[in-house]
């Protein structure tokens, strides 16, 4: 799950260093691509992903966003 999830991050934008773990802290993904990757997680997954769970935490890195698809396939 992690490589599909990688490989549609890097599919948005291959500019950003997706194996960072402080993908929101660090500054390196910003609220409209945050956005972005949930669509398309959610698209590729065939999930909803509630509008509360769309937060940094759940995004800062390949590790939380699998967590979080995980939670609803």
């Amino acid at each position: 799950m992690k490589e599909k999830i990688l490989e549609i991050c890097k599919g948005i934008d291959d500019s950003i260093d997706f194996t960072s773990t402080e993908l929101i802290d660090g500054g390196l993904v910003d609220s409209v691509t945050l956005v972005e990757i949930a669509t398309e997680l959610m698209d590729a997954f065939n999930i909803e992903i509630p509008y509360e769970e769309i937060i940094p935490a759940n995004f800062n890195s390949i590790d939380a966003m699998a967590e979080l698809v995980e939670k609803y396939v």
